[in-house]
């Protein structure tokens, strides 16, 4: 999160185009790493599958088996939410892999989403300080106040962004 003061212009610890070319490079670093991960977001191929992929292990109940000894028998399922409850689906051997493979873009899939909607909301507050350093108080001599925030207030009374 970036912390911003909104200052006078003659209280500035350095140069507005310093200041200003600052927030342009990171602006333009941050564009740069949205652009990435939406690449990497593109190059993703094949079906995503939702859930959590997992294996169980347990004991037929038969005196005679091997898992009876200790040896128990393994199967693969894949658990998801549906409609509030967990639900588990056992997977064949055969689809063990493709199952694995899909699981797996899901999650790197939303890993991605969560990383876009950050850098997203980084841009934003890099263009909004942008625009509060470009601003110049005018008349010099009695400048109007600094924007306020700006949006339709909340039915709590804080204004949304």
């Amino acid at each position: 999160m970036i912390c911003i003061d909104i200052v006078p212009a003659q209280a500035y610890a350095y140069p507005v185009a310093e200041r200003t070319s600052r927030l342009r490079q990171r602006l333009l670093q941050a564009s740069e790493q949205h652009h990435e991960q939406v690449e990497r977001l593109l190059d993703e191929k094949g079906p995503l599958i939702r859930g959590s992929f997992g294996t169980r292990s347990r004991r037929c109940g038969n005196p005679g088996c091997h898992c009876a000894r200790g040896e128990k028998h393994t199967s693969k399922y894949l658990s998801a939410t549906d409609e509030g409850r967990v639900r588990q689906v056992h997977v064949p051997a055969g689809e063990e892999d493709r199952v694995a493979a899909g699981v797996a873009r899901y999650r790197r899939f939303w890993r991605m989403r969560k990383r876009l909607v950050q850098i997203g909301a980084l841009v934003r507050e890099l263009v909004d300080e942008l625009g509060r350093a470009l601003i110049l108080p005018y008349p010099p001599k009695a400048p109007l106040p600094p924007p306020s925030r700006r949006g339709r207030k909340a039915k709590d009374g804080t204004r949304r962004s």
